[in-house]
């Protein structure tokens, strides 16, 4: 059910908007003044608001600005309701970021059409904003596993880092490698081979918080990146993360594997400053490589 929100000062008005959209099948809520506006969108998150624009203490045209002043309500169509119909007072009201105009008083058919209309329009648009995060998210996720893909790792981490130089904050990148992981694709198959990358994926997600990252860097090596986290910090997720690995089955209804995982870490500021986030990657990667020539199923955070 499409909700509004209306404000005016006029009970008669009210009543009368609010008879004539509840008969259309709406939600409506009204307001006679404009004291709480900014609260009354969060709480409410109306499809369409219609604004008196000669309120108590304040006009509609400011009401109207400080409303898209607030980025959080850019798609909230804000429609001007006002007993001014010259042409000056709709411009002004257009340019200032509302969708349409009307004049009192206004025949209860006209408001409702026009109402159906932006409401209309309204959901068209929220479609097109769902389907645009939909294709943005899929651009960006691997998937195979739902991590982040290496296209979305150089934005991703550029901002990420700066962010921790900015307030001097720690910040950790983990590398880490399935061992032998071409034996299982040969011995077992390709489709065994994504079953383990998938709960891998899945198990290294479920161990992060909200603000962590997991990166398919390639094949099955995968980047951990992990907001406020020093190397201590960083360290002990990839202990905990190889332990619960190596301790897990894998397959348990077909063939039973028993599967491995190398890693490395780099950290700021432990490391030193990196002014290209690749840098962080780079000496990462290095540390996994020192993993896996020392023997595989370690983390290597020094060297």
């Amino acid at each position: 059910m499409p909700r509004i929100l209306l404000v005016d000062d006029d009970p008669a008005l009210r009543m009368f908007v609010e008879a004539t959209l509840k008969r259309e099948g709406h939600e409506v809520h009204s307001l006679p003044d404009a004291d709480d506006i900014l609260e009354q969108l969060d709480a409410l998150s109306p499809d369409l608001l219609i604004l008196d624009l000669m309120l108590p203490n304040i006009s509609g045209y400011d009401v109207l600005k400080n409303i898209r002043k607030a980025s959080r309500f850019d798609t909230v169509p804000i429609v001007l309701f006002s007993g001014q119909d010259d042409t000056a007072s709709k411009i002004k009201g257009l340019d200032l970021g509302a969708v349409d105009y009307l004049v009192k008083p206004i025949p209860p058919e006209e408001l409702a059409a026009r109402v159906r209309a932006l409401i209309r329009q309204k959901k068209r648009q929220d479609e097109l904003m769902a389907e645009y995060n939909r294709l943005s998210e899929l651009s960006l996720t691997d998937p195979l596993t739902g991590a982040y893909n290496r296209r979305a790792l150089n934005t991703f981490l550029r901002s990420r880092l700066a962010e921790a130089t900015r307030h001097n904050t720690p910040f950790s990148c983990v590398m880490f490698d399935l061992d032998h992981f071409k034996e299982v694709n040969d011995t077992h198959g390709h489709d065994t081979g994504d079953l383990v990358l998938r709960e891998v994926a899945a198990l290294t997600i479920a161990l992060f918080r909200q603000e962590d990252a997991l990166v398919r860097y390639g094949g099955e090596e995968f980047l951990g990146i992990l907001q406020h986290t020093s190397k201590e910090g960083a360290r002990t997720f990839s202990e905990r993360l190889r332990s619960e690995v190596a301790g897990r089955t894998f397959n348990e209804d077909k063939h039973p594997l028993q599967i491995t995982l190398s890693a490395g870490v780099s950290s700021f500021p432990e490391d030193g400053g990196f002014e290209d986030p690749r840098e962080m990657i780079t000496l990462a990667d290095r540390r996994l490589y020192v993993a896996k020539g020392s023997g595989r199923n370690r983390v290597v955070f020094e060297g």
